[in-house]
């Protein structure tokens, strides 16, 4: 068995395909089954429909029912077996899934928008239905059957633009909401189904499409069309937040195994991020404004009247992305990537921080995979660990059967890599193949795997 060894940054590797579902029609939500071998799909030709994986080892839809308008949101809470589905008319269904997924029954019809859902939310634990939609407004239901009309909206809060994403700790009723500006909203539901506002984040530019959160941290995790990840510190109320930038294109998918501490994040070029959230990393530090270099001194090209006075071309700003300061192109010509800031690409860095950086600043933290897909939506089952992608092919694929791994070894050193395991093979067959720092792998005594 030959296999490719990459030290370099930014190098992709590809993972396994597992299995595929061709679909004629266009996907506009998918959720992939934790207990069982299934994915439940809201289509453009208004159907739901629940695929499980047969004998043969394809999926075949199990149920196939017809709603009056275009499923555009789903939401399932596996142990109840509860799935909710907002609709391009802005009602949401709510169903009960049969045991062997073979059958779906409607509960109950939440009437309140009157336009597209974009995102639901289910709180089990204190029986709230939270959804947004393009009206700008984040709305909450009672889905307590015992509740007199709990099929009308409790409460509502106003958003400045369209409400993208939801996540929520349900044990402090806080929520977070993302909207299309890049604000993400910190509120809180009373027991009177009251709303207050207790801060927005602002850390991205452009519309927050995921958000996730973990009870056992305290992190919030977004995604958004900017290209970065951002990890709310919440828990420890001191407003710490990182920043996370590896990816080409927008953010379409966010996963978070807490077993292993990864961080898997996926979008829409296809690449797959695998970051490993038990690595002690600094905040992105602020970009410094300056009316000149802020190494050299020389005047940028607004700056008239420094210009004048020392008869100079006016210079361009940039920014290093290790202390934040405004310098010009001259005093920034080094490109490293600066992992322990979460950068994993390459970045400008000023002269002054190139002769201060550290060789154990430069290593490589996250790892990627390419599936070669145009994606739209990622879903990960940490136990089986296995990636479902959506496709803007209408395919839906099921990858990864690798299991990213650390290694610590003297000095400090972080090794990464993966652990190779085939579908039909068990651990003593497995290969493991490690990314950088092959110095480390005779002390371990792995260097016969190399």
């Amino acid at each position: 068995m030959a296999a490719a060894i990459d030290e370099g940054v930014g190098k992709i590797r590809r993972p396994e395909l597992s299995s595929k579902i061709d679909i004629e029609v266009s996907i506009n939500d998918a959720i992939l089954l934790t207990t069982d071998d299934g994915v439940l799909t809201a289509l453009d030709d208004r159907t739901l429909r629940i695929w499980l994986r047969r004998q043969t080892g394809k999926y075949w839809p199990s149920v196939c029912y017809t709603l009056e308008s275009v499923p555009t949101a789903l939401y399932y809470h596996e142990s109840s077996r509860r799935l909710f589905c907002g609709c391009d008319s802005g009602v949401i269904h709510e169903f009960l899934v049969a045991d062997d997924f073979n059958k779906i029954t409607l509960q109950c019809t939440y009437l309140g928008h009157q336009s597209r859902i974009h995102a639901l939310y289910f709180a089990s634990r204190n029986e709230l239905l939270l959804s947004v939609c393009r009206e700008k407004k984040l709305n909450w239901f009672s889905t307590n059957p015992a509740d007199e009309n709990h099929q009308y909206i409790r409460g509502t809060y106003t958003l400045t633009s369209w409400g993208m994403s939801i996540a929520m700790d349900e044990t402090s009723r806080q929520c977070f909401v993302g909207d299309s500006n890049g604000i993400i909203y910190f509120l809180k539901i009373n027991t009177d189904n009251k709303c207050q506002l207790n801060t927005t984040l602002d850390g991205h530019t452009g519309s927050v499409q995921n958000l996730l959160w973990d009870d056992d941290a305290e992190w919030l995790f977004s995604g958004s069309f900017d290209r970065s990840v951002v990890v709310w510190d919440v828990g420890t109320h001191q407003g710490l937040a990182v920043e996370l930038n590896g990816h080409l294109d927008r953010l379409v998918g966010l996963s978070y195994d807490n077993l292993r501490k990864l961080l898997i994040t996926c979008s829409a070029d296809g690449h797959i991020g695998v970051w490993p959230m038990n690595v002690k990393r600094n905040e992105t530090p602020k970009w410094l404004e300056s009316d000149s270099c802020q190494i050299c001194h020389l005047p940028f090209f607004w700056n008239v009247r420094a210009m004048w006075t020392q008869k100079q071309i006016g210079l361009r700003q940039h920014h290093c992305r290790k202390c934040g300061r405004a310098v010009c192109d001259k005093c920034s010509q080094t490109r490293k990537a600066l992992p322990l800031l979460g950068y994993e690409t390459v970045q400008r860095i000023c002269n002054d921080c190139v002769r201060t950086l550290k060789n154990d600043e430069t290593v490589p933290l996250a790892s990627f995979y390419d599936i070669r897909q145009g994606t739209m939506q990622m879903g990960y089952n940490q136990g089986k660990k296995i990636m479902m992608t959506v496709g803007t092919d209408r395919t839906i694929k099921m990858n990864f059967k690798r299991e990213d791994i650390e290694f610590f070894v003297k000095d400090n050193v972080l090794l990464c890599g993966w652990l190779y395991c085939p579908l039909s093979s068990s651990l003593n067959q497995s290969v493991i193949i490690m990314t950088q720092e092959f110095s480390g792998l005779k002390e371990m005594g792995l260097d016969k795997y190399a």
